[in-house]
């Protein structure tokens, strides 16, 4: 089995490669795809319009012929999988796989995002018109993480992560999910027990059956 991982940041393919060597899944299986002008426009539109979703889905069904699953790892673009309801090759949203994952989970739960562009279709995903209002998580944006990101400055990226989700134990939370696959790596800032969770080790988990 082969998936294919639309990124929008090349930094995160060690990230999901990093996830597929700790489930014991060869590098070879996972084909990497970076296409950051996706994001790029998204964001200058204030998130993904109708006419950037049209292309980029006509984009991902001329991917399926050659793939066994495609997982689309930019929150941003996430919502284009609801276009695929079904097929030989399923096109995925990585974060689908972590808001199941929260939703399981008892006490209050808060969603963290750096990107101000995934906002609305996070809270979307993390929040549907079907579930009970109170196990609704809070989705906040970190104030100055993607501006961090964006200016390369990683270890401040990292840290106003670390800081928010602590923040957000402190304030009660029992449980805190990373939204976005590229704020995966502050993980480390964590003892093991105290982790919050992200959504690469749970993707792969899925598409390969781990």
């Amino acid at each position: 089995m082969t998936v294919a991982c639309l990124h929008t940041a090349a930094s995160n393919i060690a990230v999901f490669d990093e996830a597929a060597n700790s489930l014991a899944i060869a590098a070879t299986r996972l084909s990497h795809i970076v296409m950051p002008h996706w994001l790029e426009e998204a964001e200058k539109s204030g998130g993904l319009t109708a006419e950037q979703r049209a292309r980029l889905a006509d984009f991902l069904r001329s991917l399926t012929p050659f793939f066994e699953a495609i997982l689309i790892t930019c929150s941003t673009l996430g919502p284009v999988a609801e276009d695929f309801p079904d097929g030989p090759c399923p096109v995925l949203r990585t974060d689908k796989m972590l808001t199941d994952a929260l939703h399981r989970l008892p006490g209050k739960s808060v969603v963290l995002c750096a990107a101000p562009s995934t906002l609305a279709a996070t809270t979307a995903l993390f929040c549907p018109p079907g579930l009970a209002p109170e196990q609704h998580p809070e989705v906040r944006l970190i104030a100055g993480a993607w501006e961090a990101f964006k200016a390369g400055d990683h270890a401040h990226y990292l840290s106003r992560i670390a800081e928010a989700a602590q923040q957000a134990h402190q304030q009660g939370a029992e449980n805190v999910a990373l939204a976005q696959v590229s704020m995966t790596p502050a993980v480390r800032l964590f003892p093991p027990q105290r982790r919050p969770l992200t959504s690469p080790h749970l993707a792969l988990q899925h598409c390969f059956g781990r």
